[in-house]
């Protein structure tokens, strides 16, 4: 039994390093192809969020954000990444930008972030700007960092991220992820870590979980929002058709062992493992949708973790035996709070940025409003 196990280990994994994002694309855009034969949404309209006008769709309503109140949290938050989506959308159209999706909330935008492959706007740092900026509550933030998502243009190289987010290789894009963490590193010299929040959305959430990592490797764990984020793991288990083989896999604790030290990854391991442990005080706030295939991977990843960790745990050890440079799988975390909208008509809603502030857009009784119950309150999921 091992040693079929640690032969069919090998296989899959070498041949994953040759093709990994073919592997990893398919698993993740089975739906999308579903979709496409039926007319109804492509990959690219999918992934892409459109300009908001803050005054039809915005949160007007929230004049008075209650810091303690995660709902109000979550609206802002999304409202300052749907600010830097019109930024780019106002550069592209070479329109003056318009700001009250940041001034509504007494914050100034202090810096873009720009791309210098594409010269997109791909992020931005805002600053809060109050009268009485002694009179807020400590869990306000003073800088938050905001990352888009993609925007499909002639020029816009967001898509090409979108595959270096497939093949977990993100980490390695110096002018969008390495230049994103240069400027967060630069903003926590300006206050403590807990004043800074790191929002964003799709495959700015993506860039946003990378820098929330890094950060808290070092020991700064930063206020984390991460809109549809997207969940990529392909099942070590889908590649094995021998059921014997299969289920021994599933629960053996020893073939999995064998498996990475057949590939001499018993240190890449350990080093996996310190990561992941670094990690734990660092608790991210996810927003997923139960119908948006990018993300919604998250709810059942949580949900088993127990029974299906020791095969992600393989795949990384085993795949990093390979590399250099070990990363843990970029939707990996040891714990976070898991916020799960229901609303949906279709994918490109359940992928949408605007569910998850425009509950607070339609007017003061919104609380008890029944579009309210289709946002679940935020829960802790992870390790104890």
């Amino acid at each position: 039994m091992v040693n079929s196990a640690r032969a069919c280990i090998l296989k899959i994994f070498v041949g994953e390093r040759l093709d990994m994002s073919f592997l990893q694309i398919k698993d993740t855009y089975i739906s999308f192809q579903e979709w496409k034969e039926e007319g109804s949404i492509s990959t690219q309209s999918l992934m892409s969020v459109q300009r908001e006008d803050f005054e039809h769709t915005g949160p007007k309503q929230l004049t008075d954000v209650d810091w303690a109140n995660d709902h109000h949290l979550r609206a802002v938050a999304a409202s300052l990444v749907q600010g830097a989506y019109n930024l780019e959308f106002d550069r592209q159209d070479s329109q003056d930008p318009q700001g009250r999706w940041w001034h509504f909330f007494h914050f100034e935008l202090k810096h873009k972030l720009i791309d210098d492959k594409d010269s997109s706007i791909y992020g931005v740092v805002y600053e809060i700007k109050c009268t009485y900026p002694n009179h807020l509550p400590e869990s306000t933030p003073k800088f938050v960092i905001a990352f888009r998502g993609t925007i499909i243009s002639t020029k816009s190289r967001d898509m090409k991220l979108n595959m270096k987010v497939f093949a977990g290789k993100l980490h390695k894009d110096k002018p969008r992820f390495k230049h994103a963490l240069e400027a967060v590193k630069a903003v926590v010299q300006e206050a403590w870590p807990a004043n800074i929040w790191l929002v964003g959305h799709s495959l700015g959430a993506s860039i946003a979980m990378l820098v929330g990592k890094s950060m808290a490797q070092e020991g700064k764990n930063l206020k984390t929002f991460l809109f549809n984020p997207p969940f990529l793991r392909y099942s070590l288990s889908k590649n094995i058709k021998n059921p014997t083989l299969k289920d021994g896999i599933l629960s053996t604790k020893n073939v999995i062992k064998a498996g990475i030290s057949f590939v001499g990854g018993d240190h890449l391991w350990q080093e996996l493992h310190h990561q992941f442990n670094k990690l734990s005080p660092w608790i991210p706030y996810l927003f997923v949708n139960q119908d948006d295939p990018l993300c919604s991977g998250y709810i059942d990843h949580f949900r088993n973790r127990k029974i299906k960790d020791e095969i992600r745990s393989i795949r990384s050890a085993i795949k990093a035996a390979f590399v250099k440079d070990p990363q843990l799988p970029i939707y990996l975390l040891p714990k976070a709070y898991l916020t799960i909208s229901k609303i949906s008509s279709s994918p490109l809603q359940a992928h949408g940025l605007k569910q998850w502030w425009y509950q607070m857009s339609i007017g003061p009784g919104f609380a008890n409003s029944s579009t309210k119950v289709l946002i679940d309150d935020a829960i802790p999921v992870g390790e104890p």
